[in-house]
């Protein structure tokens, strides 16, 4: 078992411009593994009661976008299975109902 759960978020490229701008482009902080990384770029990600900034963006882009969440996030976001996470980023926001991962 990992001894912490990072919270963190995965872009398609549809959603990448969207928060980032037209033809935005991750740029690598932190190496993870293969062609992974730790993009500089960070989001907000916000539910129905609370916000969480400076999320961090895993890279490169995916084919869909996905959110994984740490111990305490659901509650403190006030999330449901309805309602999902609003991503903000420079450029705009984006709505996501799927993709939600929690560690806890």
């Amino acid at each position: 078992m990992k001894p912490h759960s990072p919270r963190f978020v995965r872009l398609s490229a549809e959603h990448l411009n969207a928060l980032f701008g037209a033809q935005a482009k991750l740029s690598p902080r932190i190496e993870i593994s293969g062609s992974r990384f730790v993009a500089r770029e960070r989001l907000s990600v916000v539910g129905r009661t609370g916000r969480i900034d400076g999320v961090a963006v895993v890279g490169p882009a995916e084919q869909r976008s996905t959110v994984r969440l740490g111990p305490g996030d659901v509650d403190r976001l006030g999330l449901d299975s309805e309602g999902g996470l609003l991503l903000v980023g420079p450029a705009g926001e984006v709505r996501l109902t799927d993709g939600i991962q929690s560690s806890g």
